[in-house]
């Protein structure tokens, strides 16, 4: 395991009761009981399964795809990004005015490891499994964590969501905006679940994605975020024993399973009409209920992913659920 001690590069900022020496878990454990010494710092959190200590707030900050900046707009910190890169799949929802105004790099790449050291972060948040590893920036004194729900092992739940908010807030020193935000957050999933408690059945589902030029199929399984969104509005995920986020469709097995509702993923510049178009020209695929009976629900990828914009995201599925029935 990879042990980083990394010193923050700008004067700490005051904090709200934070833990001396918290570990915090990642990928879906519960975090462990807190020790109560100190001002808060150092704090060494665990980032898929890897330690990497601060010893005081991050002032620069460096995102990663399209979940980590709005997970830290979330905990109140947005101000403490300087560059969001890989947004391929840019995020729809409440987040966007907190990110205005910030850089916007490499929207559909990585960007390299010198031009994340040119912008002198003191953190990046990132994604696991990219080519700039933890090693590589650790090298030049520069920590990198990744979010929960893109950890390999992830469970893809709100839980994991709302626990890296709170990570966040504890992390920045924003506790009480990261708090609050959660606690909206619980609230809202609470609501659209109460609606759907009392389900008689549910409704055999798939989630699926296109690549932008039509040619690749993929599904989400067990591990995704969109798959517990489907189980609590009463959907029952074709693809839901595959202990995966996601994985190419076989097409011969989502014709056996023939859902009666397919989710269906914009990313970048799709479009809902010209994705809607591209799965219906696949001859193989006519014959599915869900395309038959014109049952396809059409949302930005960034609804399902594991942030806070999930929570939109579902109230958003609920709403165009009901429209079909």
């Amino acid at each position: 395991m990879f042990t980083g001690v990394i010193q923050s590069r700008r004067a700490a900022l005051p904090v709200l009761a934070l833990l001396t020496s918290v570990v915090v878990a990642g990928c879906g454990a519960p975090a462990p009981a807190a020790e109560t010494t100190g001002e808060g710092f150092p704090l060494t959190i665990s980032s898929c399964g890897r330690d990497v200590t601060f010893t005081a707030p991050p002032q620069r900050v460096v995102t990663v795809g399209s979940i980590a900046a709005p997970l830290i707009a979330a905990a109140g910190a947005a101000d403490r990004i300087v560059t969001r890169t890989f947004e391929a799949a840019s995020f729809p929802g409440q987040y966007g005015e907190r990110l205005s105004g910030i850089e916007i790099t490499a929207p559909t790449t990585e960007l390299a490891r010198e031009e994340i050291i040119n912008r002198s972060p003191d953190l990046v948040v990132s994604v696991e499994g990219l080519s700039v590893t933890p090693e590589d920036l650790a090298r030049v004194n520069i920590p990198l964590i990744v979010t929960r729900g893109y950890c390999k092992d992830a469970a893809g739940t709100f839980e994991d969501v709302f626990a890296d908010i709170s990570l966040y807030g504890t992390l920045f020193g924003t506790s009480a905006a990261a708090d609050a935000e959660v606690t909206a957050l619980r609230q809202r999933v609470a609501a659209v679940t109460a609606r759907h408690q009392a389900a008689a059945a549910t409704a055999p589902a798939a989630t699926l994605i296109l690549s932008r030029d039509g040619a690749q199929l993929k599904a989400y399984g067990a591990k995704s975020t969109v798959h517990e969104q489907m189980r609590i509005l009463g959907l029952d995920n074709v693809y839901g024993e595959i202990d995966k986020r996601n994985f190419e469709a076989n097409t011969e097995t989502l014709i056996a399973r023939d859902p009666e509702v397919i989710i269906l993923l914009t990313q970048g510049d799709q479009t809902p009409d010209e994705v809607r178009t591209t799965l219906r020209q696949r001859p193989e695929l006519a014959g599915l209920r869900a395309i038959r009976d014109n049952r396809i629900i059409v949302v930005p990828f960034g609804y399902t992913g594991p942030g806070p914009v999930a929570v939109e995201g579902l109230e958003v599925l609920d709403r165009e659920l009901a429209s079909l029935r």
